[in-house]
């Protein structure tokens, strides 16, 4: 039993973790996670993973130095339109204070520009970078 626990502990990431929506806490703010259309979630290289309320709890975290950049395996965020979590650095941003993010980041991310667009349209705001998000 504990040699298949070692086994799967050195898989390392094999994808986002389903993140338990009203149960699961921001690793950041301590508010419990309950909007998946802006629940995100970082995994680190030893298979740690931490959930978010809002992006800007992810991003505060690292930079806050909870977890270093470098320990970072992968960021997760969840497509606005269908809530699949999806890998940050692939992913479509749109920064609308219409969007009424739970920590009032104001950032939805999108799978792909068309629906980004679509959403941008009846919301208005600006278009910005997985870069963007860490200035």
């Amino acid at each position: 039993m504990l040699i298949m626990l070692g086994l799967q502990a050195c898989q390392g990431n094999n994808g986002p973790k389903p993140i338990k929506y009203g149960t699961d806490q921001c690793a950041y703010c301590k508010m419990t996670v309950s909007d998946q259309r802006f629940g995100t979630q970082l995994q680190t290289k030893k298979g740690r993973v931490y959930n978010f309320d809002d992006v800007s709890c992810m991003v505060a975290f690292v930079k806050e130095s909870k977890v270093k950049k470098e320990e970072v395996a992968s960021y997760y965020l969840p497509d606005y339109t269908n809530n699949k979590l999806m890998p940050a650095e692939k992913m479509f941003y749109l920064k609308s204070e219409e969007l009424k993010s739970p920590m009032r980041g104001n950032v939805a991310a999108f799978g792909n520009k068309a629906d980004l667009e679509k959403t941008k349209a009846s919301l208005g705001g600006k278009i910005l970078t997985w870069d963007d998000l860490w200035k």
